[in-house]
């Protein structure tokens, strides 16, 4: 099974601790006494070379004078002497004159049992003695001492100088302090277990947080995020760090969506526009058939009609027939312009008040024809956002369409208004109403309602309201028409 940060990090430190703890263990058991005796060493060198300083004889006769009144006065220790003063610190000391007669001893005990010895033994003993002495250490089988064997010349005497310190009192706090360090480094290893496992899971769950929110991430779910803060910079600084790449991952996904949006709405225009322009190619082949018919027809009869009226007849419905393909055609060119700038078409800010009362200018000649009545009403100078040339040829096609099916001595009724953010231009015209059946067909290219064609008996390409349904198109706007009262009106809005 794969180990986790926090449980490898509570098992190695864990095994830290432990190798600290042992260690020092281990360092204190045999250093430490190692440590104790060189010392020791030196101090008994020290105190030596104190004593040789000193008048030998007359400092036994105080030693051992002090020591009487002592056990006169019942007192334990006494610090007025040289010697008593180290005996205090657990130095013990024994001086023989030349003939190794016991000068002085700390234990009274000892001076006391001592005796002569036989002189070979003695002899055996002094020659243990250096001039030069240095302290060693003497293992027994109850234990050890440091001990220090000088002798030392004074006015023409040689005294013999022991000075020992039992390490018996060291071995057994040796022990003490082992067991006692047994228990500290037990209690060590529970309370640094406990730290480090509470550390550790203060660690190893913030990370373990982060992977499973960066996995929802990854499935994208960012319905969470790193809250927590931790007590560890790092492990804070890691929780931003995976938050932020949540946003940005949220925002590119944003961005691929809406571009993927927009580029399959743009592939269902295109579809659409290209299936629109077979369609239209074909409706125009078959649309020109009609009239190609009708002037090959009378073409060929021309040459036998002698007649000529007849004849004037026929030239002038060839000639009519001509100007309807003229029409035709033009209406395609400018629907080829209007679809072919969709996406790249110059717009600048325009006032349709201005455009509508120019457009209508250049119609009175034909109203007039019919003696039809013309109006305008507008709000002011509303501006748009738009292309001039193909808004004023949307506003043509609505005053062409409301002069073919306008009665003679009708009206003609235009206003710019504002409405919901939109500027409407309308046109009204009298006349016959459009069928239900016909209101949302009309803006088909080719098409031609029969409500519409015996309207006026003049014919039209059926390609007006398409041309402006796809300039309002271009400009973002919206289109319709409605039945009105006595009429029919047309109308566009542009967004302001």
């Amino acid at each position: 099974m794969m180990s986790t940060i926090s449980r490898r990090l509570f098992v190695q430190v864990v095994l830290l601790l432990a190798l600290v703890s042992g260690g020092v263990g281990i360092l204190y058991s045999y250093g430490t006494r190692r440590l104790y005796i060189s010392e020791q060493c030196k101090m008994l060198e020290a105190v030596y070379a104190i004593l040789l300083e000193e008048d030998i004889p007359e400092l036994c006769r105080n030693e051992n004078l002090m020591k009487d009144e002592a056990e006169e006065d019942e007192w334990e220790e006494i610090s007025d002497g040289l010697l008593e003063r180290y005996e205090n610190d657990n130095l013990r000391f024994r001086i023989r004159d030349e003939n190794f007669d016991l000068l002085y001893a700390t234990n009274k005990t000892s001076q006391a049992q001592d005796s002569s010895s036989n002189p070979e033994y003695n002899q055996k003993k002094m020659q243990r003695y250096s001039e030069e002495p240095e302290a060693i250490y003497e293992q027994n089988g109850s234990g050890g001492r440091v001990v220090l064997r000088g002798k030392h010349v004074w006015e023409g005497m040689t005294y013999y100088i022991i000075i020992t310190e039992s390490t018996s009192l060291i071995n057994r706090s040796t022990v003490y302090a082992q067991k006692v360090l047994l228990l500290v480094v037990a209690a060590f290893l529970i309370l640094g277990t406990l730290s480090v496992r509470i550390i550790s899971r203060g660690i190893g769950r913030p990370v373990e947080e982060a992977a499973r929110i960066t996995r929802k991430i990854a499935n994208k779910d960012f319905s969470e995020h790193v809250e927590e803060k931790t007590k560890y910079r790092e492990l804070n600084e890691l929780g931003d760090g995976i938050n932020m790449m949540s946003q940005q991952i949220q925002n590119y996904i944003q961005d691929l969506e809406n571009f993927n949006r927009l580029l399959q709405q743009d592939n269902v225009r295109r579809a659409e526009l290209e299936e629109h322009r077979k369609r239209f190619v074909n409706n125009v082949s078959h649309e020109l058939k009609t009239p190609l018919a009708i002037i090959s027809g009378q073409v060929e009869l021309l040459p036998m009609i002698s007649d000529t009226d007849k004849r004037e007849q026929y030239c002038s419905s060839i000639m009519e027939e001509i100007r309807r393909m003229s029409d035709m055609i033009n209406s395609m060119l400018q629907i080829f312009s209007v679809e072919q700038g969709l996406e790249n078409v110059p717009m600048q800010s325009i006032a349709l008040e201005d455009i509508a009362r120019n457009v209508l200018e250049d119609f009175q000649p034909l109203f007039a024809r019919k003696q039809i009545h013309t109006e305008l009403k507008a709000d002011g100078r509303l501006q748009v956002q738009g292309n001039e040339e193909n808004i004023r040829r949307a506003m043509n096609n609505f005053l062409m369409n409301a002069y073919r099916y306008a009665p003679e001595k009708s009206k003609v009724n235009v206003s710019v208004t504002e409405n919901g953010g939109y500027v409407i231009y309308s046109v009204y015209n009298d006349g016959q109403q459009i069928e239900e059946k016909d209101l949302k067909r009309i803006w088909d290219s080719f098409y031609q309602g029969n409500a519409i064609s015996h309207g006026s008996g003049v014919q039209g390409t059926g390609l007006g309201l398409y041309i402006v349904k796809s300039i309002v198109a271009q400009h973002g706007g919206v289109c319709g028409v409605e039945n009105k009262a006595g009429g029919v009106e047309f109308w566009f809005g542009i967004p302001k």
